[in-house]
């Protein structure tokens, strides 16, 4: 948002340090569950509105609610800060829970990621945006908007799990690369290759990204002829989900081959 303020960019910077502290709270597998769960459950049930709360989490929010409500645009859209907040929190949740389950108890892919478009955050991020920038035709306009949110969010989460899957598998976090190899490698026959096919949640996003076609051809022909340190079971299980087509597919897949080298 570079057109904000000093002021909104501190209180959407404040936003932003918040969410990461929580997430690392909600990731964080060697803090004993029954708190943690305790701690969202109060979350949910009693959105913090108190900046002098004793937890300096719901503090901290309690702060950056009683700042947005300053704005005149946070009556009308309040309701569904509040509520994208708290599907945010329930989500993270989720996956803590997910993270601690048996194979046989963890998500497949599509149920992961619907869950993971919550927990990246854009959905509350857009209407703190919304709310700050202070331009009342917003508030009529988000439902028009929300195939493109949906879109972000979709990309904005592949892309991060793409960035920190090691990370996440020492941690023994859920990620998309780890479940989509999964379930990937559960439907493949031993000995076997699939033909090349195409996850459909991706190929919707197309229209809202044709920036992302610069990506394509070069990076095709590149990984065609040498995968280089790239695993290759992770560029069967991109190109094969994702679609060789897809120039989001070549992005995504050229920003890991670039960590992987």
């Amino acid at each position: 948002m570079p057109g904000l303020a000093m002021p909104e960019l501190e209180l959407l910077t404040r936003w932003t340090l918040w969410l990461v502290a929580v997430d690392d709270l909600l990731d964080d597998l060697d803090l004993p569950d029954e708190p943690v769960a305790d701690w969202v459950w109060r979350f949910l049930g009693d959105l913090p509105s108190n900046p002098d709360d004793a937890d300096p989490l719901r503090a901290a929010v309690g702060s950056i609610q009683r700042d947005l409500s300053r704005y005149p645009l946070y009556p009308a859209l309040g309701a569904r800060w509040r509520a994208d907040m708290a599907g945010m929190v329930s989500g993270m949740l989720q996956e803590r829970d997910w993270s601690r389950a048996p194979l046989t108890g963890q998500p497949g892919f599509e149920e992961y990621l619907r869950n993971a478009m919550t927990t990246i955050g854009v959905y509350p991020c857009t209407v703190t945006a919304a709310i700050l920038a202070g331009e009342p035709g917003a508030i009529s306009e988000f439902s028009a908007l929300a195939p493109v949110i949906q879109a972000a969010a979709r990309c904005f989460r592949l892309a991060n799990d793409l960035g920190t899957d090691a990370r996440e598998r020492a941690e023994g976090t859920l990620n998309a690369v780890s479940v989509l190899q999964r379930d990937h490698l559960a439907r493949r026959p031993a000995g076997r290759r699939r033909r090349p096919g195409r996850l459909g949640v991706a190929a919707p996003d197309m229209r809202h990204g044709p920036g992302l076609s610069r990506f394509g051809s070069a990076h095709r022909a590149r990984s065609a002829r040498d995968t280089g340190p790239f695993p290759v079971v992770l560029h069967d299980l991109f190109v094969e989900q994702v679609g060789d087509c897809d120039a989001l597919s070549a992005a995504l897949l050229q920003e890991l081959q670039t960590q992987a080298a």
